[in-house]
């Protein structure tokens, strides 16, 4: 049996850079060499999850982007280097994911082409109200005035109930 990952390459390359639950070594160095605290460390991590989760970053690209306005902001000493370079690129690329769905010509016919009947597992075909033939025209309007006398009649016990309760 295989596994198959649902994590997107964003979340991978997030994963990547700042660690998984605990905050890599690397990513904490960089925290320090910056002089951003352990706390905005795991504030950092987490806005980038939640920026990745609720698809405002698309690509690794923009998540490589990110990562690095969000510790300028929060840095109080200037690095002459940029951290996610050090981090190589091809660890977070999916692979075996179910590339992304082409807009190639099929040769089956547009969804509202195919007729499925309903219920093929005895071939019985049902009509349109226009396609009936009459008799069975006639029959459907029989049972449709029955319901309507049927709840007629319920009204019109419950208004001679509510009759009797008012005398």
């Amino acid at each position: 049996m295989g596994f198959y990952s649902a994590n997107t390459p964003e979340q991978k390359r997030v994963k990547k850079l700042t660690g998984d639950i605990n905050i890599s070594e690397m990513f904490k160095n960089e925290c320090e060499a910056r002089g951003i605290a352990i706390y905005n460390a795991y504030n950092i991590q987490k806005r980038l999850l939640h920026e990745v989760e609720q698809e405002q970053l698309h690509g690794v690209k923009e998540v490589d982007d990110r990562l690095m306005e969000l510790l300028d902001e929060r840095s109080k000493k200037e690095v002459t280097h940029r951290y996610v370079d050090f981090i190589s690129n091809d660890d977070s690329a999916s692979i075996g994911v179910i590339p992304p769905r082409s807009d190639e010509q099929t040769s089956l016919p547009p969804k509202d082409k195919i007729k499925i009947p309903p219920r093929a597992r005895d071939g019985k075909q049902f009509f349109k109200d226009d396609e009936l033939p009459e008799m069975e025209m006639l029959k459907k309007i029989m049972l449709q005035n029955k319901k309507i006398i049927n709840q007629n009649k319920i009204i019109i016990d419950m208004l001679k109930k509510l009759g009797e309760n008012n005398d």
